[in-house]
């Protein structure tokens, strides 16, 4: 069976991938992180981009961050692919008055707020059964 981690990440690399393609005309060359900040650092978040990597890949079993991890992982991929062809990352959607930005962006965001959210509902969980083995 396929590791949800994986099969997520594939499938928001490919509609990351193929969303760039159809709106590359409309689209900018973000060279620095979120919001434009940093730029000149591509070498920097390529290496920060495979230590994330390398960590899901180690984490990929816990079944409680699969999901998450799938996000993240197919949106770090995503703009890594930008990051070594292009040497930035390209940005097409334009929303409000927030700078632009891709499907990988919105995947990490997704992917940490996920992980985020599942973290602090394990701990509640183990809070409330530590609790309820005391008073046992």
């Amino acid at each position: 069976m396929v590791n949800k981690t994986f099969l997520i990440a594939f499938i928001i690399i490919i509609l990351d991938r193929v969303a760039k393609l159809i709106f590359f005309d409309n689209s900018s060359l973000n060279k620095g992180a979120a919001f434009s900040i940093l730029p000149g650092f591509n070498w920097l978040f390529i290496l920060v981009a495979l230590i994330v990597i390398v960590y899901i890949f180690i984490k990929r079993n816990e079944v409680l961050y699969q999901i998450g991890m799938g996000f993240l992982l197919g949106g770090t991929i995503g703009n890594l692919i930008d990051r070594i062809f292009y040497d930035g990352v390209i940005d097409f959607i334009s929303f409000l008055s927030i700078p632009k930005f891709n499907i990988s962006d919105v995947s990490n965001i997704i992917g940490a707020l996920f992980i985020i959210y599942m973290m602090n509902n394990n701990d509640k969980k183990l809070t409330k059964e530590n609790r309820n083995r005391s008073k046992s």
